[in-house]
């Protein structure tokens, strides 16, 4: 049998096991940043974009794939490996005449919390709750950092009745989970946007995009809700 023909639930996702083994090996190394006076003297003498060549070169293989493919504050994947990864789900549900839905996920109230206590809390909170979902999703499951302050779960071979359970279930029990004690101990609430293809949508532009006006609903709902496109 060819593979892309086997049920996808008798398998872990190609997308979901590689993220798994980069996750393994913890969060990524981040080269601290240089101070602007000596960033100022690279840039005069014309040597960044060498020095930046000679780090790169000089970076481990497997460092190089989770920079380049994961979210540094998540770890999970970034817009543009998850983008990659729709788009071959969405190929294969076209071809198979199946069913492929998509989660946006937005924590009630980051942007304030932001504003009032920070980026490194913000960006640990929004850490805690990836890894709540990470746990949560199914082994199939490819949940991803699609913007800044939005996840995004793309749900193979799954229709809107099947992936408002799983968001059903992220939602109730996430406000129960402390997600991140900088600052204080932090629980949050969240608001999903569901679509599904093809019954919402038949490109991934289309498809996304509904499921984040989906979202919006939920917003205006007051949030901690699930709304569907």
């Amino acid at each position: 049998m060819v593979r892309d023909q086997e049920p996808l639930f008798a398998r872990e996702g190609l997308f979901r096991q590689r993220l798994n083994q980069l996750r393994k090996d913890g969060r990524i190394n981040q080269p601290p940043a240089p101070d602007s006076i000596s960033r100022l003297k690279e840039l005069e003498q014309g040597n960044y974009l060498a020095n930046v060549q000679s780090t790169l070169s000089q970076q481990d293989p497997k460092e190089m794939e989770r920079i380049t493919l994961l979210d540094s504050v998540t770890q999970l994947y970034n817009h543009t490996t998850v983008t990659r990864a729709l788009t071959d789900e969405l190929k294969k549900s076209k071809r198979y005449k199946r069913n492929c839905s998509v989660l946006v996920l937005l924590v009630d109230g980051l942007y304030g919390i932001q504003q009032s206590y920070g980026y490194e809390t913000a960006d640990s909170i929004l850490k805690g709750v990836a890894d709540f979902v990470m746990n949560e999703v199914r082994d199939v499951d490819i949940p991803a950092r699609y913007s800044a302050e939005e996840l995004l779960v793309v749900c193979p071979e799954t229709d809107a009745k099947g992936t408002a359970i799983l968001a059903e279930r992220i939602r109730t029990k996430i406000c129960l989970e402390r997600v991140s004690d900088i600052g204080q101990n932090w629980h949050v609430t969240c608001s999903i946007g569901i679509a599904c293809f093809p019954d919402s949508a038949t490109t991934l532009e289309e498809l996304v995009e509904k499921a984040r006006v989906a979202l919006n609903q939920s917003i205006d709902n007051g949030g901690n809700s699930v709304s569907f496109a």
